[in-house]
């Protein structure tokens, strides 16, 4: 599972990684498919994707406008991994 605790969420690329590796965890756990019947898998990377956009939440509105711009697709869909809805506009 990805850990999130030592990403700088200051660093665009760093955050850009870390959102296509939980995405690509979710969709190895069948996330999407699965959502009725949620594993302690899912709800493990649930938390951590919460965590991630805890974090994403107050690091994006400081960047420069170039690279949160790239970020907030990814962070739409991390969102969506975490709560099952569209993200709110940052």
């Amino acid at each position: 599972m990805t850990e999130i605790s030592h990403i700088d969420f200051s660093d665009a690329a760093a955050v850009r990684d870390s959102a296509v590796q939980l995405f690509t965890e979710a969709n190895d756990l069948r996330l999407f498919i699965d959502e009725e019947h949620p594993t302690p898998q899912h709800m493990a990377l649930r938390r951590v994707a919460r965590q991630w956009v805890a974090r994403a939440t107050r690091t994006l509105p400081a960047m420069p406008r170039s690279a949160a711009d790239t970020l907030l697709p990814l962070y739409d869909l991390i969102h969506r991994i975490a709560y099952a809805t569209p993200a709110p506009i940052i």
